[in-house]
């Protein structure tokens, strides 16, 4: 089959329908490759945080400026405006889509938890801007009900979506231009092979492909292997189909390789808190390990102001550095009954509860029923250590300085907040063994401000552009592990990539 158009997406997740928006919206036509059987990646298994910068100078300048600090100035500053100059177009795709939104600064802080821990963003970054939730419809996510309306739109628009169909390559010509693309239909095998003027890679991630995770991040994934390794990503988006696809050939086209890290959660894993299908299982107990109380690694030291623990991305980065890239949650009876009695202290978005009911009721389920390996619940410091396998002389001595910050009110080595501070003392002890997870990866292709995928010598490869996950480092300074979800960044990115590639073919049709 051949096929002629403007611009062709690699991809349909929430970076590829907003490039193929922007090119739709200058009067081009567009073809969108996906390579599973439905439209979105891995954006359809979750819900979507936003934050949307106005289209005002004075708050984009001071949101430039937050992240380039944030990042201390590895981050490319060209994409960083790219991000900022096209955020508020999010909340206005949002509202074309009737996507329903909640603005999480209207929910009261000692609901969510502190914002700046729980948004994933410079501390003051949402002062500048609207953050907000994006809600589903029904069971769905909103995630997927964002992509199926934008692939509607699309095809109502003149766009064309190919379904099953996998981008495998592009064509350049004797000057290595870009003038084409091919994939293979899935179902049929029949090659595809479309003439075009540009190519924009939003293919995601690399979670699936097992040796490249290994060999860029360090971590081999699973969708099923609760055993405890360390060494092993529980991938929290499975069958998502992100095995590097757009890495991959940017790669083979010269384009420069850049840092790829994962976009992290941290989980307690095993029976009862992941599921079978598999996924994070989203009850009272998984909603504990967000509360910002005690916990250590496995010499019993503490790594962390324990405020962080419902910013997975934070968290996940200090539990990798850890020794076997383990944790431990520790809690006391005193605070086992100030949860059910008073009430927690970070709110879980995915299961709002305000208070636990019956912990001991729910580890002994855990444990003794179905046989979960990483809860514990010992009446002595001892047999907790013992269980869990806690080194106990340096829990004890941890214990002894952190309980005397927690009476004092002052935490001097971590300066947590006083009202975070609650002392481990009285038993039953409570601990959970926690691990590293992963909703993805980022990063992996080098690109301009313009959205131009580069090479090693900085100059563009012509007519190839990338946004989305694959080029998040891009706004994050190449972080090892712990970056946020690309749904903050990855629309406003695709609507760059779609209007830049719009620019550089009206720019080769002057020629």
């Amino acid at each position: 089959m051949k096929l002629k158009t403007d611009v062709v997406v690699m991809g349909s997740g929430l970076s590829g329908i907003c490039a193929a928006d922007a090119v739709l919206a200058q009067g081009k036509d567009v073809i969108v490759f996906e390579k599973k059987t439905y439209q979105g990646g891995a954006v359809g298994n979750c819900p979507i945080a936003y934050v949307c910068i106005p289209d005002d100078s004075e708050y984009q300048d001071a949101v430039f400026k937050l992240i380039y600090d944030y990042t201390n100035y590895n981050a490319d500053p060209a994409v960083i405006r790219q991000y900022v100059k096209n955020s508020w177009r999010t909340k206005d795709y949002l509202e074309r889509m009737h996507i329903q939104k909640v603005c999480i600064q209207d929910v009261p802080i000692d609901e969510i938890g502190d914002p700046k821990y729980a948004d994933g963003f410079p501390p003051a970054v949402c002062a500048y801007g609207e953050f907000f939730m994006a809600q589903g419809r029904g069971k769905g996510h909103a995630g997927a009900l964002l992509c199926l309306r934008g692939m509607q739109d699309i095809k109502r628009r003149g766009g064309t979506y190919l379904l099953n169909t996998p981008l495998t390559d592009v064509i350049q010509d004797e000057k290595g231009k870009i003038i084409g693309a091919i994939g293979v239909n899935n179902e049929t095998g029949e090659t595809v092979e479309v003439e075009c003027e540009a190519v924009i890679i939003c293919s995601g991630g690399i979670m699936e492909d097992r040796e490249l995770m290994k060999r860029t991040t360090g971590f081999t994934y699973t969708d099923n292997d609760c055993s405890g390794d360390g060494n092993v990503l529980f991938n929290c988006f499975p069958n998502s189909g992100q095995t590097g696809d757009g890495q991959k050939l940017a790669w083979k086209l010269g384009g420069e390789e850049t840092a790829i890290a994962v976009t992290g959660h941290n989980l307690v894993p095993g029976p009862g808190i992941v599921a079978s299908s598999p996924w994070i299982v989203y009850n009272e107990t998984r909603t504990l390990q967000e509360q910002p109380y005690l916990w250590v690694n496995r010499n019993g030291e503490r790594f962390m102001n324990e405020s962080i623990s419902n910013n997975h991305m934070a968290i996940s980065t200090a539990i990798k550095n850890q020794p076997g890239r383990v944790s431990y949650f520790v809690i006391d009876e005193d605070t086992r009954l100030k949860l059910e009695n008073e009430g927690l202290d970070y709110m879980y978005f995915m299961f709002p509860i305000e208070k636990f009911h019956d912990i001991p009721g729910q580890f002994r389920h855990l444990r003794d029923d179905i046989g979960n390996k990483h809860i514990f619940m010992e009446d002595t410091i001892e047999d907790l250590c013992a269980a869990a396998g806690i080194d106990e002389t340096g829990f004890k001595e941890t214990l002894a300085r952190y309980n005397q910050f927690c009476d004092q009110g002052n935490d001097e080595d971590f300066a947590k907040d006083a009202k975070y501070l609650y002392p481990v003392r009285k038993g039953p002890f409570y601990a959970m063994r926690v691990f590293c997870a992963g909703y993805n990866t980022i990063g992996g292709i080098k690109v301009n401000g313009k959205m131009q995928v580069v090479k090693t010598d900085g100059r563009p490869i012509r007519g190839l552009f990338a946004a989305g996950d694959a080029v998040q480092t891009a706004l994050y300074g190449n972080p090892p592990t712990g970056a946020s979800a690309g749904a903050y960044f990855a629309m406003p990115l695709g609507f760059a990539a779609g209007d830049s590639a719009c620019a550089y073919i009206d720019k080769q049709s002057e020629r």
